[in-house]
């Protein structure tokens, strides 16, 4: 059966079941979990590292560790969950072997002022407005806004409200407590808010779009690291 058909006849099938056809040496059907996982994952490492090609790296190194440790995948929590966390830890190891080292990431909690230096700096880097009406980037300007979050707020807003993590699944792929959560989500949200009103909750779902080609080249690529065939559905 040709891939495309695989995948239109394992649409219903859940993550556990095609977990298990993996781990019975149906080493293709983890295609299957990158198409239905590829979005979140890229959208949560484009958030943590602010580069597009930098994510679609991560992604991928992401999906090498959970297909080589695919069997310590117990079911105790939903797939989507253990691939944001891999993803997550991938995004932070990336960023702490950069050429700027860690000195230049703060994972903690910044001060009101440290905000109100974040936001100028937005300001000064958005689009006038006649670009904006002219190319109608208003999601733009969220992306934008997001980016310049202190990262102890972008990546809790990323993984919380745009990927839709639970509190405690995002605690998890950070390793801070719930409460630390709800505190970041609430100031990063305010902060957008402060300088996009409404456009936050309007935009959220459609930020950093994953098309079809870069699905594509991320799937290729991890075949071809893994050594797999590539499948008929690209």
């Amino acid at each position: 059966m040709a891939m495309t058909e695989t995948i239109a006849a394992s649409g219903a099938a859940s993550d556990m079941d095609i977990v298990q056809r993996v781990l019975n040496g149906d080493g293709m059907s983890f295609e299957l979990i990158m198409r239905r996982y590829n979005r979140r994952l890229y959208r949560i490492a484009r958030g943590f590292l602010k580069n597009d090609a930098d994510a679609e790296d991560t992604v991928q190194d992401a999906y090498l560790h959970a297909y080589r440790n695919l069997a310590r995948f117990e079911g105790k929590g939903p797939l989507s969950a253990w691939l944001a966390k891999i993803a997550s830890n991938v995004a932070l190891g990336r960023l702490r072997s950069s050429g700027a080292g860690t000195e230049g990431i703060s994972f903690d909690d910044p001060e009101a002022q440290e905000e109100a230096n974040f936001m100028a700096d937005v300001i000064a880097n958005f689009p006038t407005p006649e670009q904006n009406a002219a190319r109608g980037e208003v999601r733009r300007l969220l992306e934008t806004a997001i980016d310049a979050l202190p990262d102890a707020y972008r990546m809790v807003f990323m993984l919380f409200a745009v990927e839709g993590l639970s509190v405690n699944e995002t605690a998890e792929c950070l390793d801070v407590e719930a409460a630390t959560v709800k505190t970041r989500y609430h100031r990063a949200r305010k902060i957008l808010q402060e300088q996009l009103a409404s456009l936050v909750d309007a935009t959220a779902g459609e930020l950093f779009p994953f098309d079809g080609a870069r699905c594509d080249r991320i799937v290729a690529g991890v075949l071809g690291r893994l050594g797999l065939p590539p499948g008929d559905s690209a």
